[in-house]
């Protein structure tokens, strides 16, 4: 099962920016979730077509099964 932890923040148009991280350590809090994004915004390294991200949205894992078909 592949897991992507997914930070969301608002940019400065108001859109939703997703910054993913595959592979998540399975131990991670909310406060350090929080620090981190904290962290990517006090940093201001990332930007997007609707400029610098601003504020923090939200943050998810997400898990995807993937099963292989065998095609004859």
């Amino acid at each position: 099962m592949a897991k992507t932890l997914e930070l969301q923040f608002g940019n400065e148009l108001g859109s939703t920016v997703t910054v993913s991280v595959d592979a998540p350590k399975e131990t991670l809090t909310d406060e350090e979730i929080t620090a981190a994004m904290d962290g990517l915004l006090t940093a201001d390294i990332f930007t997007s077509s609707g400029g610098n991200l601003t504020v923090k949205k939200g943050a998810r894992v997400v898990e995807r099964n993937v099963v292989e078909l065998e095609i004859i």
